[in-house]
């Protein structure tokens, strides 16, 4: 099994004291289990393979996304396994933790400085422009 047939295939846990007895059953699924520890697996891999299905994403493509965390993360991950180049707008105001593993999956990040460190909504329009840019060079999504 891969590590893209990993994701989603966590465990399912119930919750027996949730409820009263005789009512509903409550189970969840572990999605700490996933790759990354994060739901946002599913999402990502959810949206390369829609992209490659409908023409928007080639092989030899690139990925550009704004984000400061899981998905982030989570794109990297399936970036890499599949053979995409991923590169993340993000800011040094998003957990430091979250940029390391993105750039440990081979992202290659542009961080936009935040004075203070502070999510601004200045700051999250820089970022969407600064992927709107990127993603107006050929062979992107």
């Amino acid at each position: 099994m891969g590590v893209l047939e990993t994701i989603g295939n966590t465990s399912l846990v119930e919750l027996r004291r949730v409820v009263p007895t005789d009512c509903a059953r409550i189970v969840v699924k572990v999605e700490g289990q996933n790759p990354t520890g994060s739901m946002k697996d599913r999402m990502a891999r959810a949206m390369v393979r829609g992209a490659e299905t409908d023409g928007r994403l080639r092989p030899g493509g690139t990925i550009v996304e704004y984000t400061g965390g899981s998905t982030g993360a989570s794109l990297a991950l399936v970036a890499a396994t599949v053979g995409y180049r991923l590169r993340i707008v993000t800011s040094d105001a998003f957990s430091e933790d979250k940029l390391v593993q993105m750039a440990a999956f081979g992202a290659e990040l542009t961080v936009i400085p935040s004075p203070k460190r502070l999510i601004t909504r200045s700051l999250i329009e820089n970022m969407i422009d600064t992927a709107r840019t990127i993603g107006g060079e050929p062979g992107t999504y």
